[in-house]
């Protein structure tokens, strides 16, 4: 009877820490998301990948999220912390030959748009955006479609930035660029080009901007998909870089 509750406990915590997948209607068609909250949750943080942006997740509907927002997700459910959004594209966004072209397109912006809309409303709390690699790409562009974009969210993370990632348009929200100084994908995402963009986005945006180095970490295997550009051995320190960005912010401790 013992091992018979231990198990039955072990399931129902097991199937509280799964993800809520979650459809976002939109006028292009359902988005699929992860949602993980945490208790107490002061703020959410939705995430846009990089790679080709199609990931399958609500066929795999992970118990906890991976990279860096497992970090985040692990100090979110200690104390008030973040609830966390993976967005998932029905199709892929590119990738091959470094094309990020579908990233601008009418229908990726407008599934992004309705998923921040959608969590918005059923949160009530404050947006934050995080792209890595050809993700900085979705939110760069989604920022500089319209005024009405940037009145959702109160900041944006760019993480591990391409390098056509570019803002041309004025802002007042809080930003944080993230970047690995060793990151050796230099074709597509170089340390000295991410500077150069939060140099440029600094001087258009009229709130907090930052622009954090990690250091540490792991080098080898493809620089496209490892190493430090995914902060390999050195995601603590990356989720410490954005959990202290959020929380020393206007945002309740």
């Amino acid at each position: 009877m013992r091992r018979l509750i231990i198990a039955v406990v072990t399931m129902l915590v097991s199937s509280l820490s799964m993800a809520e997948i979650i459809l976002v209607p939109g006028p292009d068609g359902e988005t699929t998301t992860a949602y993980w909250s945490s208790p107490d949750s002061k703020a959410v943080l939705i995430f846009m990948p990089g790679g080709d942006g199609s990931f399958n997740v609500g066929g795999k509907n992970p118990a906890r999220p991976s990279w860096v927002l497992s970090k985040l997700y692990d100090a979110s459910q200690k104390s008030s912390g973040l609830d966390l959004i993976f967005v998932d594209s029905p199709y892929s966004l590119g990738m091959r030959g470094g094309n990020i072209a579908p990233r601008y397109s009418k229908d990726h912006q407008s599934r992004m748009l309705s998923v921040v809309q959608f969590y918005k409303e059923k949160t009530k709390k404050p947006i934050y955006i995080i792209g890595h690699s050809n993700g900085t790409i979705s939110e760069a562009e989604f920022l500089n479609r319209s005024p009405d974009n940037q009145k959702l969210v109160t900041g944006v993370i760019f993480s591990g930035s391409r390098n056509e990632t570019s803002i041309e348009v004025p802002l007042n929200i809080q930003i944080l660029f993230l970047h690995h100084e060793d990151d050796a994908n230099g074709r597509w995402t170089s340390y000295s080009n991410a500077e150069g963009i939060y140099k440029k986005v600094k001087a258009l945006n009229a709130g907090p901007t930052e622009f954090s180095t990690v250091h540490g970490g792991e080098s080898g295997g493809d620089p496209s998909t490892s190493g430090h550009h995914m902060y390999e051995g050195s995601l603590e320190e990356a989720a410490n870089y954005i959990w202290n960005f959020i929380f020393k912010q206007n945002l309740p401790k």
